[in-house]
């Protein structure tokens, strides 16, 4: 019986009345909503950037049906799938770094290298320091 007395919970009145209780479950509810606009608000933008693209292709249909049915000419039809077509294709930003000019740009230092003078299956590899000119701060 002692073992069952550890679980056994003093009465101190009503837990639902308790501070803890309280602000514990209303932090909860806080936390809660605050998530739920969260993924309104996500879900809302999701869905604008989306049917921007889905409201041309319909606008687009529209104004070529319009055409068909003669309500337009063909002249209105070119302007309207123009300014669509503006609208839908928005710049593409440039990076910096491509946006300098050649002449501008670091070239790396690359020498033209001779396919005579590499080393052949049979000929030892050069030093690393062969070839390059002595050092003309050296006094010689």
């Amino acid at each position: 019986m002692s073992g069952f007395s550890l679980f056994a919970q003093v009465s101190r009145g009503d837990p639902f009345r308790s501070p803890d209780v309280i602000w514990g479950t209303a932090g909860l509810a806080l936390a809660l909503l605050a998530g739920a606009l969260l993924v309104y608000l996500a879900d809302r933008w999701r869905k604008k950037s989306s049917s921007q693209v889905v409201d041309s292709s319909r606008e687009l249909t529209d104004f070529r049906r319009m055409f068909e049915r003669g309500e337009i000419t063909a002249e209105e039809y070119a302007k309207l799938r123009d300014r669509v077509a503006l609208r839908v294709k928005a710049p593409v930003p440039v990076p910096a770094t491509d946006a300098m000019p050649l002449s501008q740009q670091a070239i790396p230092n690359t020498v033209p290298v001779n396919p005579n003078s590499l080393p052949g299956p049979d000929q030892p590899t050069p030093p690393p320091d062969a070839g390059k000119p002595a050092n003309p701060s050296s006094p010689a």
